[in-house]
């Protein structure tokens, strides 16, 4: 399944196509751009090879974005669009089938942990970019705000289960540790033994041991 498949509400940074075929090729484009990201790294990325690789011609690049920058941008927010389609499936009650609120956090660790590994050099990218733009950053910020306010109805829905003395304010911090954990090993994954040394499961596991043990959940973990 393609993202095209994922995410079906049109970008805002992007013109939005008059036709089905149109979006199919924008969407064509974004694809050819994420995968050479991912083979080549940001800064081995063209417009020609984008093109070529999608199939479609300079003229209909230009169509659609002024530059590469406006290209990363849509494909910035088509990424989030995705995440938060995500987002919301995870941090429904219903999706665990009441399952202990310890194996859904674990649960989340582990889908997040797959988007960051199978995503890391577009994540690299946004994470670059947003280090001199602020509408990067921005958009960072606000999806971290949105997970935490899903992650805080779901926790909070039954009172007691989050012993912190501040919940909200520890969901908030806790959800931008994790995040942030994840961002580190993106960005220096390769070089530092302890995030190396470590499987995706694994990773998971650490995470969702630090978020219960940091909300006071840590005596429940693992109890099913």
């Amino acid at each position: 399944m393609t993202a095209a498949d994922l995410s079906h509400r049109p970008l805002e940074t992007v013109c939005a196509p008059k036709q089905a075929r149109a979006e199919r090729t924008l969407h064509r484009l974004l694809d050819a751009a994420e995968a050479l990201i991912e083979e080549k790294g940001l800064a081995g990325l063209s417009i020609p090879d984008i093109v070529r690789q999608a199939r479609s011609s300079v003229g209909g690049f230009y169509a659609r974005f002024r530059d590469k920058n406006e290209l990363l941008r849509a494909l910035e927010e088509r990424f989030f669009q995705q995440q938060r389609e995500r987002a919301l499936r995870l941090m429904r009650r219903e999706t665990w089938g009441g399952a202990p609120i310890q194996d859904v956090v674990r649960g989340c660790m582990r889908e997040l942990v797959g988007v960051f590994r199978q995503r890391r050099a577009l994540i690299r990218a946004f994470v670059g970019r947003a280090v001199q733009d602020a509408q990067f950053r921005g958009a960072a910020l606000a999806f971290e705000h949105e997970v935490a306010e899903l992650a805080g109805g779901l926790l909070l829905a039954a009172p007691g289960v989050v012993r912190h003395p501040n919940p909200p304010l520890a969901i908030r911090l806790a959800v931008a540790i994790v995040f942030g954990s994840m961002i580190a090993s993106t960005l220096f994954g390769d070089v530092r033994q302890d995030f190396a040394q470590l499987d995706d499961d694994s990773v998971a596991d650490e995470l969702a041991r630090n978020f219960l043990g940091y909300l006071s959940l840590d005596e429940a973990f693992g109890r099913t």
